[in-house]
């Protein structure tokens, strides 16, 4: 229910004091990751029946496949093409594919490779959560909403987050050549590729990373620093201030967003092509976001703190994950209906290597993405309810990171997989890192934005009786 009382300055002035087993909880967790990642690390053996080669013998292979193609195979090609369908569109992908069907990596595949892989996984998914939370602040910024003020806070700690994972992503490019095959495959090699290096180049990717994260961790930094100075001084001139880098940052966090998933997870795969991915890749972003908020606020309720927060905050969030999983739903198939439809070697590929590589993990992402969520949270209650809620966002939790497992190690690894000590103590390790820094974030200000120009409707906020 809402609240009925009015609070006072005192009641909303509070400083979240991290308890002493937290505390040790969260070191515990990162050290037990360490460990874990450490032992995963030296105990990793080759992929198992994996040559590995030299750049100058993709080279070689590849070019010698393009040669048969173009001289002495072309009769051969072309009976066959005629024999199962194939169109002059398919040859070329074909061609360009160097004579295979384009379902694994062309980059040499090392025991290493799948610790880079990893690390690119849990940063991005961590990034996620702090970028779908800069969406969050930033579209009820704009929207004039009142409800969320309670509970903006979160959020905020959750963007300050964003240096870390620039750290990891400049981890990542110094590594780049252990996972993308434009950066590892010469030119000259593969048609296909070479016709994207006027995008799909080392000097852009950088650049347009340093551009993407640098924009977004200003906007971040700057509503931050507003919020907080708006808690000092009061008035209104923040909050309006606040709007205009909310307007700018919506704008330009709309197409850089989707550029973002294709420079860093979808070029894993650069023979694929899709018009839906970056839409796909947000609606998981705010799926899991709405869920991970929705349970620190229910977290940070049973330390004591937050007392102006009621049911319907936490009822709102879930209604988003609710929402936003269906929505992800609708993405997933409308993509995947328009590739099976086309029947084209280029788009067809990604599903076909999921299927018979990795049939196990994509039931459970469509299991935990969307049929959890969508049956777990069609009752109103279920969004309330701590004991409907918390499982359900924990198996989204699991569902994301699932999801972002499909999208990287495909691309990276092919067939090489594998799920043990090396990703659990890289998730746990990186988990560890993400809440002592929100944690830590929101110790140094107070919880709630005490001055904001809707507090008051937001502590009164309701969804009607239960």
């Amino acid at each position: 229910m809402a609240h009925g009382k009015h609070f006072t300055q005192e009641e909303l002035t509070e400083r979240l004091v991290i308890p002493q087993k937290i505390r040790r909880t969260i070191y515990g967790a990162i050290g037990l990751g360490l460990v874990l990642l450490i032992f995963g690390l030296l105990t990793a053996k080759a992929p198992s029946g994996h040559v590995d080669h030299d750049t100058h013998d993709t080279h070689s292979a590849l070019v010698d496949n393009s040669s048969l193609h173009k001289t002495g195979g072309q009769d051969h090609d072309q009976h066959e093409d005629k024999e199962h369908g194939h169109d002059d569109h398919g040859e070329h992908a074909e061609e360009a594919h160097g004579g295979g069907h384009g379902h694994g990596p062309q980059h040499t595949i090392t025991k290493y490779t799948s610790f880079f892989a990893n690390f690119l996984l849990n940063n991005l998914y961590f990034l996620t959560l702090a970028m779908g939370a800069m969406f969050f602040v930033a579209v009820h910024q704009i929207g004039n909403s009142g409800w969320h003020t309670a509970i903006k806070r979160v959020p905020e700690a959750f963007t300050m987050w964003l240096p870390v994972a620039i750290v990891g992503l400049a981890v990542v490019a110094i590594f780049g050549n252990q996972l993308y095959d434009w950066l590892a495959v010469p030119e000259g090699a593969d048609a296909l590729i070479d016709k994207k290096r006027a995008y799909l180049n080392l000097t852009g990717w950088v650049i347009r990373g340093i551009i993407f994260l640098g924009g977004w961790y200003l906007a971040a930094r700057v509503l931050r620093r507003f919020s907080l100075r708006e808690d000092e001084l009061g008035g209104v001139s923040f909050f309006k201030k606040s709007n205009g880098v909310a307007a700018g940052f919506i704008v330009f966090f709309g197409f850089t967003y989707v550029l973002f998933s294709i420079d860093w997870v979808k070029s894993l795969e650069p023979h694929w092509f899709s018009t839906m991915f970056g839409v796909y890749f947000f609606a998981g972003t705010m799926a899991t976001v709405s869920a991970v908020m929705g349970l620190f606020v229910h977290f940070l309720r049973r330390l004591g703190y937050m007392a102006y927060v009621n049911d319907a905050h936490v009822h709102d969030l879930f209604k988003y994950a609710f929402g936003f999983s269906i929505f992800w739903g609708y993405i997933f198939i409308a993509q995947y209906l328009l590739i099976w439809y086309s029947n084209l070697p280029e788009e067809t590929m990604y599903y076909d290597t999921r299927f018979e590589y990795y049939h196990f993990w994509f039931g459970l992402k469509i299991t935990l993405c969307f049929i959890v969520p969508f049956l777990g949270f069609m009752t109103r209650n279920a969004k309330r309810i701590p004991k409907m809620f918390v499982p359900i966002g924990i198996l989204m939790i699991c569902g994301h990171w699932v999801d972002l497992f499909l999208m990287i190690m495909p691309g990276s690894v092919g067939e090489h997989w594998h799920f043990g000590l090396t990703e659990i103590g890289m998730f746990v390790t990186f988990a560890g890192l993400f809440a002592l820094v929100v944690l830590t974030v929101m110790s140094k200000a107070n919880m709630v934005a005490r001055n904001h120009p809707y507090l008051e409707e937001s502590v009164h906020h309701s969804t009607g009786a239960v």
